[in-house]
């Protein structure tokens, strides 16, 4: 693909972003002003992530997801990025690193893989639950 079309592509998805980003203010009758003091941004960076063109850092859309609740998976998703907070989880857990490092180089089939990580986010729903349940 030539660099001219992958540019235009992601102008695309950086549109999409802004959209979201402009539908959701608009339907809450927020200034760009207003929303860009909450997210602690620069009205003109606001207005230009809105536009698509600029793409939005990671922390601008952290803080819309925890100020507004726009959906953080999906914004990243759309960039093609992992979530922040994955991140920030895999950088400081190496046991975490090191259980993902382990089945991305076994010799395990797709398939296999995919029940693991399947296995581990039960496991992991589970015990999420329970500690909702226990502090309730």
């Amino acid at each position: 693909m030539s660099l001219v079309k992958e540019n235009q592509d992601y102008r695309g998805t950086l549109i999409e972003i802004g959209q979201y980003i402009n539908d959701y203010r608009v339907r809450r009758k927020l200034s760009i002003q207003q929303m860009s003091v909450r997210v602690g941004v620069n009205p003109s960076y606001l207005r230009e992530v809105e536009r698509g063109e600029k793409i939005p850092d990671d922390y601008f859309i952290r803080n819309l997801s925890e100020q507004f609740g726009l959906d953080e998976n999906y914004i990243f998703g759309l960039l093609g990025k992992t979530t922040l907070v994955a991140r920030e989880e895999l950088d400081q857990h190496a046991l975490l690193q090191q259980i993902l490092t382990e089945i991305g180089m076994s010799s395990f089939p797709e398939q296999k893989k995919q029940e693991l990580y399947e296995m581990f986010y039960s496991l992991t729903k589970k015990a999420l639950i329970n500690q909702v349940n226990i502090q309730n």
